[in-house]
């Protein structure tokens, strides 16, 4: 590997380290700390667009934004933890285009952003996954051997 290659893949690694845990700042600092400051209110008029009722919702976005955001912030399970946080962002947008006043879809469309670059490019080599990788495979070749040899090496 050339020494500007070598660079690049450095820089690559850096940016996606600095876009993980960047965005579950974000995501920890403007989102969660509010949500659990003010977890009696929002647990009983928390927005419902999937009809699941107030508190599951509430709950879900929970999961999603606070347990999500940390292990992709770590790069453990980075596309698939990072997926919740999409779906919770266009709710979102949802709730925002059937018109409900506290949805703020600038918000929603910056947080998806990041977090649905990580699910096309991964967390990058400076992650868990990184680090598991060999693991993983074991794994998915355990579960899944068909569909497993069907991926192709994608490193």
């Amino acid at each position: 590997m050339s020494p500007m290659a070598a660079l690049r893949a450095r820089t690559l690694d850096l940016g996606l380290l600095l876009l993980r845990v960047g965005s579950a700042a974000l995501i920890w600092t403007f989102h969660m700390v509010r949500k659990l400051a003010d977890f009696d209110h929002e647990l009983r008029s928390f927005p419902d667009p999937l009809g699941v009722g107030h508190a599951t919702s509430f709950v879900m976005a929970l999961g999603a934004e606070g347990v999500c955001s940390i292990l992709v912030a770590f790069g453990l399970a980075t596309r698939l933890s990072s997926l919740p946080i999409v779906f919770t962002m266009l709710m979102v947008l949802v709730l925002g285009a059937r018109g409900f006043e506290g949805a703020d879809v600038q918000s929603a469309l910056l947080y998806a952003l990041p977090y649905l670059v990580l699910v096309l490019t991964g967390p990058g080599r400076w992650s868990l996954d990184h680090r598991l990788c060999e693991r993983w495979d074991r794994l998915g070749a355990r579960l899944a051997p068909k569909a497993w040899s069907l991926r192709g090496d994608e490193r």
